[in-house]
This record gives C-alpha cells, sequence and structure tokens, in this order.
C-alpha cells in the first residue's frame, strides 16, 4: 500500500471516529430526550462543559486515562470502543465500494458519507436497544427522510434508475406505514424490527439484508440458550420465581451481524 493510500484511509478512519463520537452522544441524549445539536458536551458525572481536547475521538480517551479531566471519574468505555468500531466501520465501507484512491470523485464521496450516515443511525440503534431494550424510532425516521432526499438528488442529476425508484418507494412507504402504526397503536417491538428490515432494504443489496437476518436468528437462539443454561440460585426457598421471559436486544444483533457480513466481504474483496 502506497503512502498516499495509508494518508487516504487514515482520513477515512477519523472521519468515521468522528461520525462515532456523535453516536455515543446520541445514544445517551436520544432516550433522555436531550438535545443533540445544540448542546456542548458535558461529563455526565460532574456536569463540566468539555472543550475541544476532552472531544477528540479515540485520542482524548488515551490520553485521559479514560478518565475526565476534571472529576477523575472514570469514562465508560462504550465511548472509546463505538468511536473505534465507527472508523473502523468507515475503512471497511470505503473498501467495500471498490473505488480506488487515485479515482474518488466528489459523487463517490457524497455515497461514501451516505452509507456511513446508514452506518452512524444502525449503531445508535444498536447502543439504544443495548442499553434500554427499546428500538427508538426517529433514528429510523431521520434516516428514511436522509434517504428519500439523495434519491431526489439522483434523480436530478440522472443516475437514478426507474427500476431501484419503485424498489425504494416501496421500501418507504412501508417503512412509514409501520411507523406511525406502531407509534399510534401497537408500540410493539416485533414491528420495530420489521421496520429496521426495511430500513436496511434502503442502503443495503437485498441478498446481504437476508444473510444478516439469518447471522441475527443465530445470534439471537445462542442468547436465548445461554439464557436458558444459566444454573438457578435455589438457594433462597422463599424467593418468588422469576418470570421466564427474556428480553434480548434483538437490534443490537441485527446491527452487529450486518458489520460482521460487510467485514467478511471485504476479506472477501481483498482476497
Amino acid at each position: 500500500m502506497e503512502v498516499i493510500e495509508i494518508v487516504f484511509y487514515s482520513l477515512i478512519f477519523i472521519i468515521g471516529t468522528l461520525f462515532g463520537s456523535f453516536a455515543t452522544l446520541a445514544v445517551y441524549r436520544l432516550p433522555l430526550k436531550k438535545d443533540i445539536v445544540k448542546e456542548r458536551s458535558f461529563c455526565p458525572n460532574c456536569g463540566h462543559k468539555l472543550g475541544f481536547l476532552d472531544l477528540i475521538p479515540v485520542f482524548s480517551y488515551i490520553f485521559l486515562g479514560g478518565k475526565c479531566r476534571y472529576c477523575k471519574e472514570k469514562i465508560r468505555p462504550r465511548y472509546f470502543i463505538i468511536e473505534i468500531i465507527s472508523g473502523l466501520v468507515a475503512v471497511l465501507l470505503f473498501f467495500k465500494m471498490q473505488i480506488p484512491v487515485y479515482e474518488v470523485s466528489m459523487a463517490i464521496l457524497l455515497d461514501f458519507i451516505y452509507l456511513t450516515i446508514f452506518a452512524t443511525t444502525m449503531v445508535i440503534i444498536a447502543g439504544i436497544d443495548r442499553e434500554k431494550k427499546i428500538i427508538f424510532r426517529p433514528v429510523i425516521g431521520f434516516g428514511t427522510l436522509l434517504c428519500l432526499g439523495y434519491m431526489l438528488y439522483l434523480c436530478i442529476v440522472g443516475q437514478f434508475e426507474n427500476a431501484n425508484m419503485y424498489r425504494y418507494i416501496i421500501y418507504i412507504a412501508s417503512i412509514i406505514l409501520l411507523y406511525f402504526i406502531n407509534s399510534c397503536k401497537c408500540d410493539s417491538y416485533i414491528i420495530d424490527l420489521v421496520m429496521i428490515v426495511e430500513y436496511m432494504q434502503l442502503f443495503l443489496r437485498t441478498e446481504d439484508v437476508m444473510i444478516t437476518i439469518l447471522v441475527t436468528v443465530l445470534i439471537t437462539l445462542w442468547r436465548i440458550v445461554h439464557e436458558k443454561m444459566k444454573p438457578v440460585d435455589k438457594s433462597d426457598i422463599l424467593k418468588e420465581d422469576e418470570p421466564s421471559t427474556i428480553e434480548l436486544p434483538i437490534a443490537f444483533y441485527m446491527a452487529v451481524a450486518t458489520f460482521a457480513v460487510m467485514f467478511i466481504q471485504t476479506l472477501i474483496i481483498l482476497g
């Protein structure tokens, strides 16, 4: 790999970490209904406003030793992990596009940013689901609007095929219908999962989505078996039996499966 390629992919990684830094903020603030655009970042422990040197993705965590500069409280590792993963996913996305560094154009960069925003929304959905066991629908709504805007852009520049247009219209209409049904009447986790599948169809190939669903099912089954096989504490005979239902963050597993499939495809391309 030449020096210019190393520099280029390093920049792609940095861009990905910036998206990841935003994702960590969104995962924390969205369930609390806090502003994610205007309000400055702050330490969740002491409330101190963070400066520029505190907010450099990945490096700030390392240089500060994983602690807040002001109150010395430990920073949750998830911030560091999500930033690293987002940087790697950005690099994977560009590898998956199979575009030589010397042939990069503004149109290609727009495609890359479009897919990176999709990956970021999946990280946000996964992060909230893992912590709260809920799927935050407005994130799906934002991503769907983004897709609609990008479709209009491609139509204007004459790069959108009519066959694809009908496909996207069907998926967007399905998402809108499921969104309103679930928001107004059902509030069903299953419907939210179906909505995510339809959402993924806007950005990924159908075969990639099908493989992702299969991997998600396998992860879910493994987690169910793992939970069922945990030893039951029967030492306290007065303790009431706990409910047998198992709440699993399936949207989180779906995001993990998406990035795993992407990683395997990139390895195949590089091989």
